[in-house]
């Protein structure tokens, strides 16, 4: 029996799982799966200074939006549908959110905290960047802004 058969059939099975190999590399490499957590900041005049993530799971961590966004990042929070994203703020005061575009929630969404301090709204959207703004109430002339980013598959 000839070699070459043996060499070909040697070299299929190092393609075929190097191929897995990157195929898992490139899923690892996605948003996670979570739910996710911000807290609002608030500076002593009373106005929005920063909106951090809470949570000690990070879904940017291991994407591609890993250096801007998420604990690495500022003010961004990587999302998937159908999971809960929500804010809480660091003061006495109530705040709202304003999209601009699209919102990325189901329509009972409630996007202003009135007397409670946490806003939770639930992913309903395709792959996207939303941007939007939180307004303090102590400082409505002052907008802050985040942002959103979905991806639905690794």
């Amino acid at each position: 029996m000839s070699h070459q058969p043996k060499i070909k059939i040697i070299t299929y099975i190092t393609l075929i799982i190097a191929s897995f190999f990157t195929i898992t590399a490139v899923n690892a490499a996605g948003i996670k799966n979570n739910h996710q957590e911000l807290t609002i900041n608030v500076d002593a005049r009373g106005c929005v200074s920063s909106v951090e993530l809470a949570s000690p799971d990070d879904n940017c961590d291991g994407s591609e939006f890993a250096n801007n966004c998420g604990k690495n990042g500022k003010d961004c929070v990587c999302m998937q549908s159908s999971k809960f994203v929500s804010w809480m703020i660091d003061a006495d005061t109530r705040f709202e959110l304003k999209f601009i575009g699209d919102i990325p929630f189901k329509s009972n969404c409630e996007v202003k905290s009135g007397n409670n301090k946490k806003i939770q709204c639930k992913i309903d959207a395709p792959d996207g960047d939303y941007e939007y703004d939180v307004i303090a109430e102590s400082c409505p002339d002052e907008v802050y802004d985040p942002r959103i980013i979905i991806r639905n598959s690794n």
